[in-house]
């Protein structure tokens, strides 16, 4: 729904009847109604071959896989599980894809701003996917929590995104006011005007039959190679805390490296929220926070120090999920090692977000020049 929206809102010149997502969802949820008064009726079990072996393949068929040196334990998820994660993380990515569009379409690059916004609630996804690639062990448990908390900073980020967007259309927050402007007012006029826009529209590129079915082969597709490549391998039956995290953060960086290289090529926003230097087309850059002098260089690295103050815990605790004990960093070389570099590795992730982490130390600089740098004065 939220790949279609924005593709028909580039792409056709009228809106979408009101009433089309409308009677779309209540299909949806009438199917859902209908499926969970029938299904327990059916008599399927955990890994019964349903629906023709769409849910599941039989055993004895999946016993003859060349490549099957595992049994499938009895809490595997099944086809139309899996292709409900699925599904979700290919959405976004598609979703993602037309958002970037979408500000090309209508020049307005804030919109530029909700992708990178986006991509905590993506890896949010390949979080609870990777968990279910190792069968939900207990060992493992900290990427449920890693889930949480990437769906909570995701729902922060694209809400800043929605606002950036929304000022730059005119919004202000005096449009909360629940009292309905009078139609002779500015801030009434001004919005009349700014909906009024043109929209530049794109040629479609595919109809919207060719964009659901390249949704619905990638999540089949990747739902099966998932559930029964992982039998040849020995890594989901040995779970593992490094490669686990690997995953969670490996998939993400590939997606944000697309973007920043993207950004890159059509020189606008490639910071998180598409922070700007001066003119808005440039991001921050130490020489921005050197503007503020020593304040500004201060709290630079204060923000350094916090990356670096949370990076060693974060490393240290996904050591001890991994063997089962806490780092000995000084005496033992393969633990100090093993932290070190997880460490460089989120060193080298956080790399793309150095525009925020300007930003941060700029927001900071004012309150650094007033309570540390010139405190005697006040």
């Amino acid at each position: 729904m939220q790949a279609l929206g924005f593709k028909s809102a580039m792409t056709q010149e009228e809106p979408i009847p009101a009433d089309k997502p409308r009677l779309l969802a209540i299909g949806a949820f009438a199917l859902w109604v209908a499926a969970a008064a029938i299904g327990p009726k059916i008599g399927v079990e955990g890994h019964s071959a349903f629906l023709f072996g769409a849910g599941n393949l039989p055993t004895d068929a999946v016993a003859a896989f060349p490549w099957a040196s595992h049994a499938e334990p009895v809490n595997a998820l099944s086809i139309p599980t899996w292709a409900i994660h699925f599904s979700s993380v290919f959405e976004f990515l598609f979703a993602m894809a037309l958002v970037w569009d979408f500000a090309e379409a209508t020049g307005n690059e804030k919109w530029k701003g909700l992708t990178w916004g986006m991509l905590p609630l993506h890896a949010s996804g390949i979080a609870a996917c990777t968990y279910h690639f190792f069968y939900n062990p207990s060992s493992l448990q900290f990427l449920v929590s890693t889930q949480a908390g990437l769906t909570l900073l995701g729902n922060i980020t694209v809400a800043i995104a929605a606002y950036r967007i929304a000022v730059s259309n005119g919004w202000t927050v005096g449009e909360l006011n629940p009292f309905s402007k009078t139609e002779t007012s500015p801030e009434g006029l001004a919005i009349d005007e700014a909906a009024a826009m043109p929209l530049q529209l794109t040629g479609t590129k595919e109809s919207d039959v060719v964009l659901v079915a390249k949704l619905s082969a990638a999540t089949l597709l990747t739902s099966y190679l998932v559930k029964y490549g992982e039998l040849g391998l020995d890594l989901p039956f040995n779970p593992n805390g490094f490669a686990g995290a690997a995953i969670v953060l490996g998939v993400p960086v590939i997606t944000s490296a697309h973007y920043y290289k993207k950004s890159q090529a059509e020189g606008g926003e490639m910071s998180l929220f598409g922070f700007g230097g001066e003119g808005g087309g440039n991001p921050l850059s130490m020489a921005d926070v050197k503007k503020y002098g020593v304040a500004g260089t201060v709290a630079y690295v204060l923000t350094e120090l916090a990356f670096w103050a949370v990076a060693f815990p974060v490393a240290s605790t996904l050591f001890y999920q991994s063997v089962g004990h806490w780092p000995d960093v000084i005496n033992d070389g393969g633990d100090r090692g093993a932290v070190l570099a997880s460490v460089f590795a989120g060193a080298n992730i956080a790399r793309l977000l150095v525009p925020l982490r300007f930003g941060a130390a700029l927001a900071l600089a004012p309150w650094v020049d007033e309570n540390l740098i010139n405190r005697e004065k006040t």
